[in-house]
């Protein structure tokens, strides 16, 4: 998992880089291929297989059970889209800032684009960078609140996933190595953010290598992302109060997760709830592989059940339902992300 999270760390800022020097989309790499042709299959593969070696009837039974509740799991999302949105919003300077108004339905593109394209985790991230970088004076401020703000929230799941361990560790047989190695990759993770992002000195040391092999473009596109970083980097208090919103998000989905289960007709306490929301995100996050983690997350929820007591297909058809909040909130995102590519389009034309 360590591995995983540096190396997302690293991908984010790469990716806004390109992005601030082309203005016209993401281009598919060989990695988004990959994870497009190989990673869905696979994670269909192992979601099928669940449901199948399970009651069928009696996991899609559960939506009927609900009714209009889904309504309320749809609105829980929508909170902790907001509460992530001001997140973002707050690392940038009051002058020059969109209102949020406009801010927010990008960071609910960025979040429809994560969760129901088969596209890498930090597709949304790209794009949402991408329509920001438009309506600022300064777009590669826009690239660099975005890479702030993926490690910001990084940072927080990896507490948010450290506490899951430190619960289940309690309460069931296993033992305290997933919650060490949780523990060691805070402080890993705090300070290459710190040194990318805020001290930007690796950014400076990344730049330099570019120069030295003769990617003179590349490294000029560090440095202006390294200028923006600094002027977001100078306010310690955002940066605190962005981690903040960041963790109180996190702890929104596991909240989310319990009102899912308790409009199932299968109440859990709050901490079980905490285990299943952030151990099968950290395990939907480790199989960065398959897309949005198929099969994955599902899988994860199963192998907890025992542990939080859940009978196994409860857990599933709670899987089940999350994939559908997903499809609920993404679809009419990615009709609002086709909306704004249309309305900027005369911009890039023009």
């Amino acid at each position: 998992m360590p591995l995983r999270f540096v190396g997302a760390m690293t991908a984010p800022v790469l990716s806004l880089c390109q992005v601030t020097a082309a203005e016209d989309g993401v281009t598919t790499d060989l990695v988004n291929r990959v994870l497009r042709f190989i990673g869905l299959p696979l994670g269909l593969a192992i979601l099928v297989w669940l449901v199948l070696a399970s009651d069928p009837a009696a996991l899609f039974g559960v939506f009927p059970r609900i009714g209009w509740g889904f309504v309320a799991i749809i609105a829980a999302r929508f909170a902790t889209v907001v509460v992530d949105c001001g997140a973002w919003a707050c690392l940038l300077p009051r002058r020059g800032r969109p209102p949020f108004a406009v801010m927010l339905p990008l960071r609910w593109i960025a979040e429809s684009i994560n969760t129901t394209l088969p596209a890498a985790q930090i597709g949304g991230e790209v794009v949402r960078a991408r329509l920001l970088q438009r309506r600022l004076d300064a777009p590669a401020r826009g690239a660099a609140s975005v890479a702030v703000d993926f490690s910001l929230s990084l940072l927080a799941q990896i507490l948010f996933t450290l506490l899951g361990f430190v619960l289940l560790a309690r309460i069931s047989a296993a033992g305290w190595w997933p919650v060490a190695i949780a523990a060691v990759s805070v402080p890993v993770l705090a300070v290459f953010s710190w040194e990318m992002l805020v001290r930007r000195r690796l950014l400076v040391a990344l730049a330099r290598a570019l120069l030295r092999i003769g990617q003179r473009r590349l490294a000029a596109i560090l440095e202006r992302l390294g200028a923006a970083l600094a002027l977001l980097a100078e306010s310690r208090a955002a940066l605190a109060w962005s981690f903040s919103l960041h963790l109180m998000s996190w702890i929104g989905h596991a909240a989310e997760l319990w009102l899912t289960l308790w409009l199932m007709g299968m109440p859990t306490g709050p901490g079980e709830a905490l285990i299943l929301e952030s151990l099968s995100l950290a395990a939907r996050s480790a199989a960065f592989l398959i897309p949005s983690g198929w099969g994955a997350q599902e899988a994860s929820l199963v192998a907890l059940a025992s542990v939080t007591g859940l009978p196994a297909e409860t857990a599933l058809a709670l899987g089940l339902v999350k994939r559908a909040r997903e499809f609920a909130v993404g679809l009419p995102g990615l009709a609002a992300w086709a909306i704004a590519e249309h309305r900027l389009a005369p911009r890039r034309n023009g």
